[in-house]
């Protein structure tokens, strides 16, 4: 079975330089966003954390 590791990175912290980097390291986005808070009405100010993954060395 394959093993992974995690990343939690928060909407705001991203680039798309930050991303590429990322991946230049093996990660890779899947598609979950975790909401901080379930209470907004607009997505553009909702906190947010991007999960990221890789296969554990």
């Amino acid at each position: 079975m394959q093993a992974w590791e995690y990343k939690l990175l928060k909407r705001v912290d991203v680039t798309e330089a930050k991303l590429n980097q990322l991946g230049a390291e093996g990660w890779e986005l899947i598609p979950v966003l975790l909401p901080e808070c379930a209470l907004l009405t607009s997505f553009d100010k909702m906190e947010a954390q991007l999960v990221l993954r890789r296969p554990k060395r």
